[in-house]
């Protein structure tokens, strides 16, 4: 092999290695915008359903990793109804009630 296809070689590995982590960076970028507008979303239905608004930050996040894992695992479903099941979980969890007792028993 000549020199020249050796500085091919290794500026084609460079290359690579450079799109690879702009890829990397660019999904990073679409994944925590996708995250903002599903918040945004989230927020929306949480204060619907009566969510208290103390809580709404903190079961909108609980949810989005919920939705997260359910992306990696490739059963993602994203609906109304799925956000309203999840929040009332992680509500339910955030109180420490278990799962599937109504949250407002926990206190009482």
């Amino acid at each position: 092999m000549n020199s020249y296809a050796v500085a091919t070689a290794i500026v084609a590995i460079f290359s690579l290695s450079a799109c690879d982590a702009a890829t990397e960076i660019a999904g990073d970028a679409i994944a925590a915008e996708a995250r903002s507008q599903y918040l945004a979303q989230c927020e929306s239905v949480a204060e619907s359903v009566g969510i208290p608004a103390e809580r709404v930050t903190t079961a909108c996040d609980c949810t989005a990793d919920d939705f997260a894992n359910d992306l990696a695992e490739g059963q993602l479903q994203i609906d109304r109804a799925r956000i309203e099941e999840v929040l009332k979980i992680c509500v339910q969890e955030q109180l420490g009630s278990p799962s599937g007792a109504p949250a407002e028993n926990s206190n009482g």
